[in-house]
């Protein structure tokens, strides 16, 4: 962390201790909460990151389970909007725009105008000062979030009525990321058996993909998809050997492509297409629900690990994900539609195309296997 950013966290650390001194939230047992019954409840998750959000959808499941008739609104990122979008878990969702800090008064004049009953602060990869600010300011009855211990117990204690475990270091090494999600809740009785994403596209968004598949993919073809970019460059497989899968699953078979990409992989998408013989047609600047629609026809979606395979998972589509020095374990979704090829130490140049070749034409087999029957 650089020094300038040190200092802004450390002033943020002095000023929010100093306010939650003068809060001093009425504390509850975590017996008093499961007794209480919450008719509105707010979720904060306003980080910028999908597959973080993503990851929190199992979260957002089991509120909804345990409160089956309440109404459930979360504050989400620009970003993370569109993947909560339809969803069965969220009735609505406001927006914070951290670069647009003058509509903040707006937001939070909104959210105090829904009198909610409970706002659950769900921050766990990283504490934020921001969501619990939002959590006082909403006019929340009840406040309840994870321990801000790695950066001070005080703080959590002074804005939230109720303060939620999470797990060690070691524990947390064992775990998924969405299992990680839940683990606060669970302390409350906030639970769910199932851990899998999920995505619905709007019968619009259906559509679209509808209309934008037929010119995509070739009728009487295998229908691939490829998203060669990622949001962190150290995610990103080789463009060159992408196209090099492509063009040997091309071998033997007639398939068609779909290019997806986003708004940081336009160099990503160009190296790919360079080196590709097979042409695709590119598909960029859509919803992202119009992206998990079309992705969910593909015979096979072909991704690095990133926001785009965390969207085509939880819409079900088969997936193929290249790993590389992020742990598959910790941060991939669980759900069985979902492959993944790890790269030897994590290290993505020591992956060889034929390696990843290899295992997509198994499922590209066994696509068109389970297809004749």
């Amino acid at each position: 962390m650089g020094r300038v950013k040190t200092m802004e966290r450390r002033g943020k650390r002095l000023l929010m201790a100093g306010v939650g001194a003068a809060l001093r939230a009425r504390p509850i047992t975590p017996d008093q909460f499961r007794a209480m019954r919450f008719r509105s409840i707010l979720v904060i998750r306003q980080h910028n990151q999908m597959g973080d959000m993503m990851l929190a959808i199992p979260a957002l499941r089991a509120i909804r389970e345990t409160y089956p008739d309440a109404s459930i609104a979360v504050v989400s990122s620009d970003l993370n909007r569109g993947v909560l979008a339809n969803s069965p878990y969220v009735d609505e969702v406001f927006t914070y725009r951290k670069k647009s800090p003058a509509r903040s008064p707006g937001l939070i004049r909104r959210l105090r105008a829904r009198h909610f009953d409970l706002a659950i602060v769900l921050h766990t990869v990283s504490f934020s000062f921001t969501s619990l600010a939002l959590a006082v300011l909403s006019g929340a009855r009840v406040r309840i979030g994870s321990t801000s211990a790695r950066v001070g117990d005080s703080l959590t204690g002074s804005y939230l009525n109720l303060t939620l475990p999470l797990p060690g270091e070691e524990e947390l090494t064992r775990m998924n990321e969405a299992e990680h999600n839940l683990y606060p809740l669970r302390a409350v009785g906030i639970t769910t058996d199932d851990i899998a994403p999920l995505l619905v596209p709007a019968p619009e968004n259906e559509r679209w993909a509808d209309a934008v598949a037929a010119s995509c993919w070739r009728e009487g073809t295998l229908q691939l998809a490829v998203h060669p970019g990622a949001g962190k460059a150290e995610n990103i497989w080789p463009p060159e050997r992408w196209a090099a899968v492509v063009d040997a699953l091309a071998r033997g078979r007639t398939l068609s492509l779909a290019v997806i990409e986003g708004p940081a992989d336009a160099e990503a998408v160009r190296a790919f297409q360079e080196a590709c013989v097979v042409r695709g047609s590119v598909v960029r600047g859509r919803p992202i629900l119009d992206v998990a629609a079309l992705l969910r026809r593909a015979d096979l979606v072909l991704c690095n690990d990133t926001g785009v395979m965390h969207v085509a998972a939880a819409a079900r589509a088969r997936v193929l994900a290249v790993f590389g020095p992020t742990d598959p374990f910790r941060w991939a979704p669980r759900c069985d539609n979902l492959e993944i090829v790890r790269s030897p130490g994590g290290r993505l140049l020591s992956l060889e195309a034929g390696v990843v070749v290899e295992r997509a034409a198994r499922l590209l087999d066994a696509t068109r296997t389970s297809s004749a029957d």
